[in-house]
C-alpha cells in the first residue's frame, strides 16, 4: 500500500535557512517548498520498501540539480529540464526497492536556480502506521467497466499525472479497500457531472459537485475491515477519478494526510522525541498547606500575643508610679540639728 506525505508535513525536516514555502492549485494541498541555497537538505524518515518524490518545474532558462540519498548511501541526481510553462505533479525520482524497515531519505540542493518545487512524497509500505492510505486511479484495487473509461497518464493537474475519465452513462468503477473510511477525489474544476456512489450495498448517494479541495465523496465510521465502493456514471458531463484516501483505526479523520509525528533531522541521526509523560505539569502539584506550617503559625501567633500583654502590663505599672501634679506627695520635714 502507498502513503502520501505532503511537503508541508511535520515529518519533512528542512535544514535552516534557504528554504521557502510556495504553492497553489493544482499542487497538492496548494503547498510546495524550494531553495536557492546550495547544500540545503530536506529529510524524511519512513518505514517501507521504496519512495518517490514529486514536484513542480517552474519556467526557467537554467537547470536545477537535486541529489537523493537513502540511509547515507550513494547519491542519485535529478537534473531539472528547461520548460517554457510550469509542469506540476512531475516525478523527480524513485528509489530502488529495499527491505521493509526504517529508512531515511535526504534530498540535497546541488545546483540551485529555483526551477523546482518539492510537492509530495509517496512511499510503499506494508502498514500505513496511522497515515491515510493513498489509492491512485491506476491502482490494481480499482476495477473499471470495459470500454467505458479513458486512462490519461499525462495530466498536469492530477496526482501523479494520472486520471480516469468516463462520459458514458452506465459506466462503473469498483474500489476495494480495508479500513474505516474512504474519500474520493476528482480532477480540478470538473462540473456538470452526475454519479451514484454505493458503499457495501448501502443506499446510493448522488454526487453532482466537488469541494474546493476536489473531494467528490466521503464516508467515515465504517466497521474496521474490507469494504467495496461502487461508482456509476449517470447522465451529464464526463466524470473524472483522480485518487482515494482510505482511513483506518488510529489514522487522522481528515482525507488530507497531516502527520502528527515529531520532525526528524535530515542531516544528522534522528533524535528521540521527549515523551510527554516525562514532563510534570505544575497543575498536578498539591494545593493543601502542610501541617507543620499550620502548627508553626499558631505557635508564632500565641507568642506575639504574650509579648503584647507583657508590654501592656509593664507600661501600666510604670504609669501608676508617676507623680500626680494635682496631689503632690507630702513633704517630710527637715531634721533640725540638736543644740
Amino acid at each position: 500500500m502507498n502513503v502520501l506525505i505532503d511537503d508541508n508535513s511535520p515529518l519533512v525536516q528542512y535544514s535552516p535557512g534557504g528554504w521557502f514555502r510556495a504553492g497553489q492549485p493544482p499542487e497538492f494541498d496548494a503547498t510546495t517548498h524550494s531553495s536557492v541555497t546550495q547544500g540545503n537538505t530536506a529529510g524524511l524518515v519512513f518505514v517501507g520498501t521504496s519512495i518517490s518524490v514529486y514536484g513542480t518545474l517552474a519556467r526557467s532558462s537554467g537547470h536545477s540539480i537535486l541529489n537523493f540519498s537513502i540511509d547515507g548511501g550513494n547519491n542519485d541526481s535529478y537534473r531539472a529540464p528547461i520548460v517554457h510553462v510550469p509542469v506540476h505533479n512531475q516525478l523527480f525520482w524513485t528509489s530502488p526497492v529495499f527491505n521493509e524497515m526504517q529508512h531515511t531519505l535526504v534530498v540535497t540542493v546541488d545546483q540551485p536556480s529555483a526551477t523546482y518545487y518539492l510537492d509530495y512524497f509517496i512511499y510503499t509500505t506494508r502498514s500505513p502506521a496511522g497515515n491515510p492510505q493513498l489509492i491512485d486511479d491506476t491502482d490494481a484495487s480499482i476495477t473499471y467497466s470495459p470500454g467505458g473509461w479513458q486512462s490519461d497518464h499525462s495530466t498536469d493537474s492530477c496526482l501523479e499525472s494520472t486520471r480516469h475519465v468516463s462520459k458514458s452513462a452506465g459506466s462503473w468503477a469498483t474500489a476495494s479497500f480495508n479500513g474505516t473510511g474512504i474519500s474520493l477525489f476528482g480532477p480540478p474544476g470538473q462540473k456538470g457531472f452526475n454519479a451514484s456512489i454505493v458503499v457495501d450495498g448501502s443506499q446510493p448517494t448522488v454526487v453532482q459537485s466537488q469541494t474546493a479541495g476536489n473531494q467528490l465523496f466521503n464516508r467515515s465510521n465504517l466497521p474496521s475491515g474490507p469494504h467495496v465502493m461502487n461508482i456509476t456514471v449517470l447522465e451529464g458531463s464526463p466524470l473524472g477519478i483522480d485518487y482515494f484516501f482510505v482511513t483506518s483505526a488510529g489514522s487522522p479523520a481528515s482525507a488530507a494526510p497531516q502527520s502528527q509525528s515529531t520532525p526528524v533531522s535530515s542531516a544528522a541521526p534522528v533524535p528521540s522525541a521527549t515523551p510527554a509523560s516525562s514532563v510534570t505539569s505544575p497543575s498536578g502539584s498539591s494545593k493543601t498547606p502542610p501541617v507543620s506550617a499550620i502548627v508553626g503559625g499558631a505557635v508564632g501567633g500565641l507568642a506575639l500575643l504574650f509579648l503584647i500583654l507583657v508590654a501592656v502590663l509593664v507600661m501600666w505599672r510604670r504609669r501608676t508610679r508617676r507623680v500626680d501634679p494635682e496631689h503632690p506627695a507630702p513633704m517630710t520635714p527637715p531634721t533640725l540639728p540638736i543644740r
